[in-house]
């Protein structure tokens, strides 16, 4: 008796459907491995791996990467590394100690006062800086006054004063001086990131060597024993010294790159004089010096 299936189909048949399925099937197999063999591969390689050195290899590649990441357009408010060297301009103001012969003779004669000796300061100053705590400064600055005057004691025959005009300026003054900050000028984060504080203290001191001009020019009286006299004539003193100096002040980060210097230096210097006034006693080139400038680090 034959056993029909559904589809109408007798043992043999069904014999032979299932070894043409198993023929059809050792066929395709190797072609289907061929084509997935690639696929596989790439699924293998992105995925993990058991392989240890491969992991040390991106981990030890993550690390090289910098942290801090900054958009498009965007100034960091860090440094890539402690900066070395700065360059900046001051300006502001030297009061001279105005003490001597000379400055007592002008006082004396003419309406001047000791305090009216000061005059505009400006400089240059470029920074090394071998650490966060220390740094040498190599600096030029220059500075004048002008004093208008008349005679005190005597007038012309009109009453008309007697006008004369005083003229000090010291400069160009080199200085090579040490600064030492009370406080770091920055933090070091990482390999790839200093990041200035917001204010560094300092104190600062050094030497110098400038140059100086001491004129008068006017109408100057001259008593004698046939009478007193008015002339008119110039004179002037000029010469160089070398000083030194003392000072503190403060560094403040405006960006990473840009600071505010806030200095206050106190100088020493004298000088035997020559010209027309050999006779006087050592020109006095002491004083204060207050300036504010502005300073690039790189």
């Amino acid at each position: 008796m034959t056993i029909l299936d559904s589809a109408g189909r007798g043992p043999a048949e069904e014999g032979r459907a299932s070894g043409g399925v198993g023929f059809l099937a050792a066929l395709l197999l190797p072609v289907l491995s061929l084509l997935l063999l690639p696929v596989s591969g790439t699924a293998q390689a992105s995925g993990p791996s058991s392989d240890p050195g491969a992991y040390a290899h991106r981990a030890a590649t993550a690390s090289a990467a910098p942290a801090a990441v900054t958009l498009p357009g965007q100034s960091p408010d860090f440094l890539f590394r402690r900066p070395a060297v700065s360059v900046g301009v001051r300006a502001g103001l030297f009061q001279w100690r105005a003490q001597g012969q000379l400055y007592d003779f002008t006082v004396e004669q003419f309406t001047a006062d000791r305090s009216d000796f000061r005059g505009g300061d400006l400089g240059l100053e470029v920074g090394l800086w071998p650490s966060d705590r220390w740094g040498i400064t190599l600096g030029v600055d220059g500075t004048s006054t002008t004093l208008n005057t008349e005679h005190r004691l005597w007038e012309e025959v009109d009453g008309t004063p007697i006008f004369q005009s005083t003229r000090l300026r010291q400069g160009p003054t080199g200085s090579l001086g040490v600064r030492g900050y009370l406080l770091p000028r920055g933090e070091q984060l990482s390999r790839f990131a200093w990041v200035p504080a917001r204010a560094a203290p300092f104190v600062s001191g050094g030497l110098g060597f400038t140059s100086y001009a001491f004129e008068q020019e006017g109408d100057f009286v001259e008593e004698t024993d046939e009478g007193t006299f008015i002339f008119g004539e110039q004179f002037e003193s000029r010469g160089s010294s070398f000083v030194s100096w003392l000072g503190g002040g403060a560094e403040v980060s405006l960006t990473p790159r840009l600071a505010l210097t806030l200095e206050g230096r106190y100088q020493w210097g004298e000088d035997d004089q020559g010209g027309d006034f050999r006779s006087f006693e050592p020109i006095d080139l002491s004083g204060l010096r207050l300036t504010a400038g502005l300073s690039v680090r790189f």
